[in-house]
Protein backbone atom coordinates (compact mmCIF):
# COMPACT_ATOMS: atom_id res chain seq x y z
CA UNK A 1 0.00 0.00 0.00
CA UNK A 2 1.64 3.10 -1.01
CA UNK A 3 1.70 5.79 2.09
CA UNK A 4 0.02 8.78 -0.10
CA UNK A 5 -3.06 6.47 0.63
CA UNK A 6 -2.56 6.61 4.89
CA UNK A 7 -3.26 9.30 7.10
CA UNK A 8 -0.73 12.22 7.54
CA UNK A 9 0.70 10.50 11.03
CA UNK A 10 0.91 7.12 9.57
CA UNK A 11 2.77 8.80 6.29
CA UNK A 12 5.18 10.20 8.96
CA UNK A 13 5.49 6.96 11.12
CA UNK A 14 5.14 4.62 8.12
CA UNK A 15 8.12 6.05 6.40
CA UNK A 16 10.09 6.47 9.73
CA UNK A 17 9.77 2.46 10.65
CA UNK A 18 10.29 1.31 6.74
CA UNK A 19 14.09 1.17 7.87
CA UNK A 20 13.32 -0.80 10.87
CA UNK A 21 11.09 -3.42 9.32
CA UNK A 22 8.11 -2.17 11.64
CA UNK A 23 5.84 -0.74 8.58
CA UNK A 24 3.43 -3.97 9.14
CA UNK A 25 2.55 -2.09 12.41
CA UNK A 26 0.93 0.85 10.69
CA UNK A 27 -0.67 -0.99 8.01
CA UNK A 28 -4.17 -1.32 8.44
CA UNK A 29 -6.29 -4.50 8.59
CA UNK A 30 -3.06 -6.38 10.28
CA UNK A 31 -4.21 -8.30 13.27
CA UNK A 32 -2.59 -6.25 16.28
CA UNK A 33 -1.79 -10.05 17.62
CA UNK A 34 -0.16 -10.51 15.00
CA UNK A 35 2.53 -7.84 15.15
CA UNK A 36 1.85 -6.44 18.60
CA UNK A 37 2.45 -8.20 22.47
CA UNK A 38 -1.01 -8.05 24.32
CA UNK A 39 -0.63 -5.11 26.11
CA UNK A 40 0.08 -2.96 23.09
CA UNK A 41 -3.18 -5.44 21.44
CA UNK A 42 -5.13 -3.58 24.57
CA UNK A 43 -4.01 0.01 23.85
CA UNK A 44 -5.13 -0.10 19.96
CA UNK A 45 -8.55 1.56 20.89
CA UNK A 46 -7.38 4.15 22.92
CA UNK A 47 -6.68 7.48 21.92
CA UNK A 48 -3.57 8.51 20.20
CA UNK A 49 -0.53 9.99 22.33
CA UNK A 50 2.73 12.15 21.81
CA UNK A 51 5.94 10.50 20.90
CA UNK A 52 8.93 11.99 18.95
CA UNK A 53 9.55 10.11 16.36
CA UNK A 54 13.82 9.23 16.08
CA UNK A 55 15.21 6.45 13.56
CA UNK A 56 18.23 4.48 14.28
CA UNK A 57 19.26 5.84 10.58
CA UNK A 58 18.61 9.59 11.42
CA UNK A 59 19.38 10.20 15.21
CA UNK A 60 19.59 14.39 14.65
CA UNK A 61 16.32 14.05 12.93
CA UNK A 62 13.55 14.47 15.52
CA UNK A 63 9.56 14.76 14.80
CA UNK A 64 6.47 15.42 17.31
CA UNK A 65 3.71 12.85 15.96
CA UNK A 66 0.65 11.33 17.21
CA UNK A 67 0.32 7.46 17.37
CA UNK A 68 -2.04 4.65 18.96
CA UNK A 69 -1.01 3.80 22.55
CA UNK A 70 0.19 0.27 21.21
CA UNK A 71 2.49 1.82 18.10
CA UNK A 72 3.97 4.01 20.77
CA UNK A 73 4.62 1.23 22.87
CA UNK A 74 6.62 -0.17 19.92
CA UNK A 75 8.42 2.80 18.36
CA UNK A 76 9.62 3.22 21.93
CA UNK A 77 10.97 -0.35 21.84
CA UNK A 78 12.22 -0.62 18.48
CA UNK A 79 13.57 2.50 17.55
CA UNK A 80 15.20 5.69 19.10
CA UNK A 81 11.77 7.56 19.42
CA UNK A 82 10.82 9.14 23.07
CA UNK A 83 7.47 9.71 24.74
CA UNK A 84 6.13 13.10 24.70
CA UNK A 85 7.15 15.91 21.83
CA UNK A 86 10.19 16.58 20.81
CA UNK A 87 12.84 18.48 23.06
CA UNK A 88 14.89 21.52 23.03
CA UNK A 89 18.35 21.21 23.67
CA UNK A 90 20.88 23.13 25.64
CA UNK A 91 24.93 23.19 25.02
CA UNK A 92 26.50 19.70 25.66
CA UNK A 93 29.59 19.84 28.59
CA UNK A 94 32.04 16.36 28.45
CA UNK A 95 32.03 14.51 31.70
CA UNK A 96 33.39 10.69 31.76
CA UNK A 97 33.09 9.20 28.60
CA UNK A 98 30.03 11.14 27.40
CA UNK A 99 28.70 14.31 28.62
CA UNK A 100 25.59 15.83 29.76
CA UNK A 101 23.03 18.68 28.20
CA UNK A 102 19.88 19.97 29.20
CA UNK A 103 16.93 19.53 27.56
CA UNK A 104 13.19 20.86 27.42
CA UNK A 105 9.97 19.40 26.03
CA UNK A 106 7.11 22.33 25.47
CA UNK A 107 3.40 22.05 24.81
CA UNK A 108 1.35 25.09 23.65
CA UNK A 109 3.57 27.65 25.62
CA UNK A 110 3.70 25.09 28.64
CA UNK A 111 6.75 23.39 30.21
CA UNK A 112 6.08 19.71 30.41
CA UNK A 113 9.46 18.18 31.20
CA UNK A 114 12.75 19.93 32.11
CA UNK A 115 15.62 17.84 32.68
CA UNK A 116 18.96 16.61 32.33
CA UNK A 117 19.87 14.18 29.77
CA UNK A 118 23.37 12.27 29.60
CA UNK A 119 24.68 8.44 27.90
CA UNK A 120 25.60 5.74 29.61
CA UNK A 121 29.30 5.71 28.74
CA UNK A 122 29.14 9.04 31.22
CA UNK A 123 29.12 6.63 34.02
CA UNK A 124 32.38 5.90 32.81
CA UNK A 125 35.76 7.46 33.23
CA UNK A 126 34.23 9.64 35.73
CA UNK A 127 36.79 11.91 37.92
CA UNK A 128 38.26 9.97 41.29
CA UNK A 129 39.73 13.02 43.14
CA UNK A 130 37.50 14.63 45.67
CA UNK A 131 37.22 17.95 43.35
CA UNK A 132 38.19 19.98 40.63
CA UNK A 133 39.60 22.69 42.80
CA UNK A 134 37.71 25.61 41.67
CA UNK A 135 36.12 26.25 45.25
CA UNK A 136 38.74 25.91 47.77
CA UNK A 137 40.50 27.82 51.02
CA UNK A 138 43.11 27.68 53.43
CA UNK A 139 40.78 27.02 56.32
CA UNK A 140 42.63 26.52 58.98
CA UNK A 141 45.38 29.08 57.67
CA UNK A 142 48.23 26.53 57.39
CA UNK A 143 49.30 27.08 54.20
CA UNK A 144 47.54 24.64 51.90
CA UNK A 145 44.72 23.30 51.41
CA UNK A 146 43.11 19.85 51.84
CA UNK A 147 40.89 19.08 49.52
CA UNK A 148 38.90 16.60 51.42
CA UNK A 149 38.55 19.77 54.24
CA UNK A 150 38.58 22.61 52.43
CA UNK A 151 37.00 22.43 49.10
CA UNK A 152 33.80 22.01 47.81
CA UNK A 153 31.32 21.51 44.86
CA UNK A 154 33.31 18.20 43.48
CA UNK A 155 33.45 18.35 39.75
CA UNK A 156 30.94 20.72 38.60
CA UNK A 157 29.55 21.54 35.20
CA UNK A 158 27.68 24.79 34.83
CA UNK A 159 24.95 24.43 31.72
CA UNK A 160 22.70 26.16 29.59
CA UNK A 161 19.16 25.77 29.46
CA UNK A 162 16.95 26.04 26.11
CA UNK A 163 16.35 29.29 25.14
CA UNK A 164 12.62 28.12 24.20
CA UNK A 165 12.33 27.24 27.86
CA UNK A 166 14.01 30.41 29.38
CA UNK A 167 12.01 32.61 26.75
CA UNK A 168 8.27 31.13 27.69
CA UNK A 169 6.19 33.88 30.17
CA UNK A 170 6.49 32.33 33.98
CA UNK A 171 9.57 30.37 33.64
CA UNK A 172 11.41 30.84 36.75
CA UNK A 173 14.71 28.74 36.04
CA UNK A 174 17.46 30.41 34.30
CA UNK A 175 20.77 28.41 34.05
CA UNK A 176 21.91 24.38 35.65
CA UNK A 177 24.38 23.06 37.69
CA UNK A 178 25.71 19.33 37.38
CA UNK A 179 28.16 18.78 40.26
CA UNK A 180 30.07 15.09 40.53
CA UNK A 181 31.01 14.06 43.73
CA UNK A 182 33.08 11.00 43.25
CA UNK A 183 33.28 9.92 47.32
CA UNK A 184 30.59 12.42 48.19
CA UNK A 185 30.12 15.25 51.27
CA UNK A 186 28.80 15.80 54.39
CA UNK A 187 26.65 15.25 56.74
CA UNK A 188 28.91 12.25 57.18
CA UNK A 189 27.07 9.16 56.92
CA UNK A 190 24.05 11.07 55.23
CA UNK A 191 25.72 11.72 51.65
CA UNK A 192 28.90 10.92 52.35
CA UNK A 193 28.45 8.00 48.94
CA UNK A 194 29.52 9.04 45.53
CA UNK A 195 26.76 11.37 43.57
CA UNK A 196 25.69 13.98 41.44
CA UNK A 197 23.87 16.56 42.31
CA UNK A 198 21.42 18.46 39.35
CA UNK A 199 20.88 21.96 40.45
CA UNK A 200 18.30 24.13 38.53
CA UNK A 201 18.57 27.53 39.22
CA UNK A 202 15.93 30.29 40.17
CA UNK A 203 18.96 32.44 41.07
CA UNK A 204 21.46 33.80 38.12
CA UNK A 205 24.42 32.68 37.48
CA UNK A 206 26.31 35.36 38.45
CA UNK A 207 24.52 36.32 41.53
CA UNK A 208 25.89 32.62 42.07
CA UNK A 209 28.87 32.66 41.01
CA UNK A 210 29.38 36.06 43.60
CA UNK A 211 29.07 33.75 46.68
CA UNK A 212 32.83 34.01 47.43
CA UNK A 213 34.88 31.11 49.84
CA UNK A 214 35.94 31.49 52.70
CA UNK A 215 36.38 30.34 56.16
CA UNK A 216 33.06 29.72 57.44
CA UNK A 217 30.61 27.37 57.21
CA UNK A 218 31.42 24.95 54.21
CA UNK A 219 34.25 27.30 52.80
CA UNK A 220 32.09 30.22 52.75
CA UNK A 221 32.97 33.46 52.97
CA UNK A 222 31.66 34.56 56.09
CA UNK A 223 29.48 37.72 55.00
CA UNK A 224 28.07 35.73 52.59
CA UNK A 225 27.38 32.36 55.21
CA UNK A 226 25.29 35.15 57.00
CA UNK A 227 23.50 36.01 53.50
CA UNK A 228 22.96 32.34 52.59
CA UNK A 229 21.31 31.34 56.20
CA UNK A 230 18.52 33.87 56.39
CA UNK A 231 15.82 32.58 57.25
CA UNK A 232 12.89 32.04 54.75
CA UNK A 233 9.56 33.10 56.02
CA UNK A 234 7.62 30.07 56.23
CA UNK A 235 5.06 30.31 53.32
CA UNK A 236 7.90 30.07 51.12
CA UNK A 237 9.59 27.19 53.07
CA UNK A 238 8.85 24.09 51.74
CA UNK A 239 6.71 21.60 53.49
CA UNK A 240 9.02 19.14 55.65
CA UNK A 241 12.18 21.67 54.71
CA UNK A 242 14.42 22.56 57.88
CA UNK A 243 17.53 25.00 57.54
CA UNK A 244 20.18 23.38 59.26
CA UNK A 245 22.43 26.32 57.88
CA UNK A 246 24.68 23.97 55.17
CA UNK A 247 26.02 27.02 53.19
CA UNK A 248 28.22 26.33 50.64
CA UNK A 249 31.20 28.78 48.73
CA UNK A 250 29.47 29.21 44.76
CA UNK A 251 26.19 27.23 46.04
CA UNK A 252 24.28 29.13 49.14
CA UNK A 253 22.35 27.38 51.57
CA UNK A 254 20.96 23.69 51.54
CA UNK A 255 17.94 23.23 52.93
CA UNK A 256 17.38 19.49 53.77
CA UNK A 257 13.69 17.38 54.60
CA UNK A 258 14.66 15.38 57.31
CA UNK A 259 11.62 13.02 56.56
CA UNK A 260 13.28 12.22 53.40
CA UNK A 261 14.46 7.99 53.78
CA UNK A 262 18.53 8.73 54.59
CA UNK A 263 17.73 10.89 57.61
CA UNK A 264 16.29 7.46 59.23
CA UNK A 265 17.25 4.08 58.75
CA UNK A 266 17.96 4.02 54.93
CA UNK A 267 20.87 4.29 52.64
CA UNK A 268 20.59 7.41 50.48
CA UNK A 269 19.92 6.53 47.03
CA UNK A 270 17.98 9.69 46.13
CA UNK A 271 16.63 12.70 47.81
CA UNK A 272 15.27 16.11 46.38
CA UNK A 273 17.24 19.34 47.62
CA UNK A 274 15.90 22.89 48.26
CA UNK A 275 18.69 25.77 47.87
CA UNK A 276 18.57 29.50 49.23
CA UNK A 277 20.22 32.34 49.75
CA UNK A 278 18.98 35.80 50.70
CA UNK A 279 16.04 34.55 52.11
CA UNK A 280 14.59 33.50 48.70
CA UNK A 281 14.61 30.09 47.11
CA UNK A 282 17.41 30.05 44.77
CA UNK A 283 17.34 26.38 43.00
CA UNK A 284 15.60 22.93 42.83
CA UNK A 285 17.90 19.73 43.49
CA UNK A 286 17.84 16.09 42.32
CA UNK A 287 20.48 14.45 44.34
CA UNK A 288 21.11 10.88 43.30
CA UNK A 289 24.16 8.42 44.15
CA UNK A 290 25.93 7.05 40.82
CA UNK A 291 25.47 3.20 42.15
CA UNK A 292 21.58 4.57 41.65
CA UNK A 293 22.37 4.81 37.99
CA UNK A 294 24.07 1.70 37.81
CA UNK A 295 21.25 -0.37 39.51
CA UNK A 296 18.54 1.21 36.38
CA UNK A 297 20.80 0.34 33.63
CA UNK A 298 21.42 -3.47 35.08
CA UNK A 299 17.41 -3.64 36.08
CA UNK A 300 17.82 -3.64 39.67
CA UNK A 301 16.11 -0.17 40.01
CA UNK A 302 13.47 0.92 38.82
CA UNK A 303 13.20 3.53 36.74
CA UNK A 304 10.02 6.28 38.96
CA UNK A 305 9.36 9.42 39.87
CA UNK A 306 9.02 11.56 43.59
CA UNK A 307 6.61 14.25 44.60
CA UNK A 308 8.90 17.73 45.01
CA UNK A 309 7.16 18.91 48.07
CA UNK A 310 5.65 22.56 47.91
CA UNK A 311 5.82 25.70 49.70
CA UNK A 312 2.76 27.62 50.64
CA UNK A 313 3.58 30.10 48.22
CA UNK A 314 6.17 30.75 45.77
CA UNK A 315 8.44 33.88 46.00
CA UNK A 316 8.32 34.20 42.55
CA UNK A 317 4.81 32.98 40.31
CA UNK A 318 5.27 31.13 37.66
CA UNK A 319 5.44 27.20 36.40
CA UNK A 320 7.27 24.62 39.20
CA UNK A 321 7.67 20.71 38.91
CA UNK A 322 5.24 18.93 41.21
CA UNK A 323 7.14 15.84 40.56
CA UNK A 324 10.56 14.47 39.57
CA UNK A 325 11.98 11.74 37.49
CA UNK A 326 14.67 9.39 37.15
CA UNK A 327 14.74 7.18 34.22
CA UNK A 328 17.06 5.02 31.79
CA UNK A 329 16.31 4.68 28.56
CA UNK A 330 17.09 1.30 26.96
CA UNK A 331 16.15 2.06 23.11
CA UNK A 332 18.64 5.20 23.49
CA UNK A 333 20.95 4.03 25.93
CA UNK A 334 20.83 7.24 28.05
CA UNK A 335 19.25 8.22 31.38
CA UNK A 336 17.55 10.87 32.30
CA UNK A 337 16.72 13.16 35.62
CA UNK A 338 14.28 15.58 34.84
CA UNK A 339 11.58 17.37 36.73
CA UNK A 340 7.63 17.14 35.38
CA UNK A 341 3.90 18.00 35.91
CA UNK A 342 4.50 21.73 36.07
CA UNK A 343 2.00 23.88 37.55
CA UNK A 344 1.73 27.32 37.18
CA UNK A 345 1.40 28.96 41.04
CA UNK A 346 -0.35 32.21 39.67
CA UNK A 347 -3.24 30.28 38.24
Amino acid sequence: MRAKKLSSWRVLLGAALATSALTLLILPGIPAQATASAAETAARTAGPVTVCLVTRDAPARERTVKVAPWASQVLLRETLSYAGPCASYGTPSALGNGNLRTYAQISDSKPQTVGIVFPQSTLTGMPTTMTDGHHCYDMNGDGSVNEHTECVGGHERPLDLPSQLTSLPGVPLKWALVNFNPMGHGPEHIYDHPHFDFHFYTQSKAERDAIRSGPCGLAINCDDYATATEPIAPQYMPKDYTDKGVAEAAMGNHLVDLTSPEWGSTAFTQTFIYGSYDAKITFLEPMITKAWFDGIAAGVNPSRCWPVKQPQEWQIAGWYPQDYCIDYRANRGDFTVSMKNFKNSAS
